[in-house]
């Protein structure tokens, strides 16, 4: 089953004071953790980020929004658009615990849906989600029309979401999907990945 591993580096870290996406956890940048976990599972991994010069040296090809500053909509939208399968897994490139078995699990129940998202406890997690080429025409016209709020294009879509007692069967839905976006879960994530060597 082909499809694209799709990381999305638009963000603009602002509660940390450097980009998130080279946070090291164990000595290792988030970014670099994602590639590796990527690379081993995906027929093709892509970057999509405006800024490509600090991703320049990790090796996957980097592509711009197609709809420049409008947020992670615009994200997704790119990596539909420049993806070369019609099914894509997007994630954040500050999230460092996403495991491979659930991304293979929601890329097999992907079947007719337009999409598959995960949720914890009514939260959805758009940027943790699989998306076949069915979305691109909705995404457009969100774009198009100004409709940027990421959760609400799931009206639109045939979306399947995941909820915890699924994600649960995948380890702890809250390490899973944790973004090191600040100080904080910078520290978390440093415990949990030394628990995880241990």
């Amino acid at each position: 089953m082909k499809a694209t591993g799709v990381i999305l580096a638009g963000g603009r870290s602002s509660r940390m004071k450097f980009n998130k996406a080279f946070a090291e956890i164990g000595g290792q940048p988030v970014i670099e953790m994602i590639i590796n976990k990527f690379i081993k599972y995906f027929d093709e991994t892509i970057i999509i980020s405006n800024e490509p010069e600090p991703y320049a040296h990790l090796g996957p090809a980097i592509f711009p929004d197609v709809f420049p500053r409008m947020g992670p909509v615009s994200g997704i939208h790119s990596g539909l658009y420049h993806a070369s399968y019609d099914r894509i897994f997007v994630l954040g490139c500050d999230v460092p615990f996403i495991d491979m078995k659930l991304v293979d699990y929601m890329l097999r129940v992907l079947d007719d849906y337009d999409s598959v998202v995960p949720s914890i406890d009514g939260y959805l997690q758009p940027l943790a989600a699989v998306y076949s080429q069915k979305c691109l025409p909705v995404l457009t016209e969100c774009l198009e029309t100004n409709r940027v709020k990421l959760v609400r294009i799931f009206e639109d879509l045939n979306a399947l979401i995941l909820t915890r007692d699924v994600l649960e069967k995948f380890g702890i839905p809250e390490e899973i999907f944790l973004n090191v976006n600040d100080i904080q879960a910078l520290h978390l994530a440093e415990q949990i990945a030394g628990r995880n060597r241990d």
